[in-house]
């Protein structure tokens, strides 16, 4: 065979090799998707490596699943304290009578502050009953770190008031609004075992023509609810003088006092202070008074001690 029947046979060949080429690939693409791995189903899984975590069907329809009680752990205690309702304890009740108090304008006048502890459950009462006509007072009640609670009028009370933990310190202010310089009955009653209520920023005025008496010292109305022995101490700034503490019992009308002391030449008076035996659940009436003549502005402290 020469040279030109060996060309045309190997040209015959190569065009017999393209046509099989392009039948089997014909036959592929009519054969469907099966010769490549499907990224749908389960088939996922197997392409995924194991240590990447769970893998999420996301063709399958999922079915919510409800987990068993058991599922959750149980947390027990493990002989921390427990919580006990605090006790109830005796309700006492004490009211300032004609207290005058200062202005807010007054640059060098002072909010007269109460100070009381409560302990345990029970109500506790907060509420001006009386007041000079027209002139308003602002109040203003704190609870431990709590806000204060502040208010203004003639009459104002704090309806609700209520305290359920074993201590608790409440401060109640009292300044007049604005100009005002209201004289006030103040009521105020809370649950104590050992009742004390304390008095700052308080006056003690003195005798004198033009002085209220309403500056001079102070007058408490206080309901026992045991025996025992009423206090009184009290000191003052910028003075030496002579005071009274008188004690009545209201148990009768009039009035009747049953005691009265008088303190000369003092600053405060004294350890163990004023003291006097009284009855249980009555109610008694003690003030205390300078007797000198009026002298600059005297800031007193008094604490009240009632069985």
């Amino acid at each position: 065979m020469n040279d030109t029947s060996w060309r045309n046979l190997s040209a015959i060949l190569g065009v017999a090799c393209v046509v099989l080429i392009i039948a089997a690939g014909a036959l592929l693409a009519t054969s469907g998707e099966s010769a490549s791995p499907s990224l749908s189903g389960s088939s996922v899984a197997s392409v995924i490596p194991s240590d990447s975590g769970p893998i999420v069907d996301s063709s399958a329809s999922p079915t919510p699943t409800t987990p068993s009680v058991s599922s959750s752990p149980t947390v027990v205690p493990t002989g921390g304290p427990t919580a006990t309702p605090a006790p109830k304890a005796p309700i006492v009740q004490v009211t300032f009578n004609n207290l005058m108090l200062d202005s807010s304008t007054d640059t060098s006048g002072k909010a007269r502050t109460l100070t009381f502890v409560t302990d345990g459950v029970g109500p506790v009462g907060i509420a001006i009953t009386k007041s000079s006509a027209k002139d308003t007072t602002k109040i203003c009640a704190t609870v431990d770190d709590s806000k204060p609670d502040c208010r203004v009028g003639t009459r104002v009370s704090y309806a609700g008031a209520f305290t359920d933990t074993a201590h608790s310190v409440w401060v109640i202010t009292l300044i007049g609004n604005h100009a005002a310089k209201p004289t006030i009955d103040l009521s105020l009653s809370w649950p104590s075992n050992t009742p004390q209520i304390t008095l700052t920023h308080g006056r003690l005025q003195g005798t004198g023509a033009g002085v209220a008496p309403a500056l001079n010292g102070f007058t408490a109305t206080v309901k026992t609810t045991a025996a025992g022995n009423l206090t009184l101490s009290s000191s003052w700034t910028v003075i030496t003088t002579n005071v009274q503490v008188t004690t009545e019992d209201l148990s009768s009308s009039p009035a009747t006092t049953v005691d009265q002391k008088q303190f000369t030449g003092v600053t405060n008076l004294g350890q163990p202070g004023y003291s006097f035996a009284v009855g249980a659940v009555k109610s008694y009436r003690i003030s205390l008074r300078n007797m000198s003549a009026d002298s600059m502005r005297p800031d007193l402290t008094a604490i009240i001690s009632v069985p």
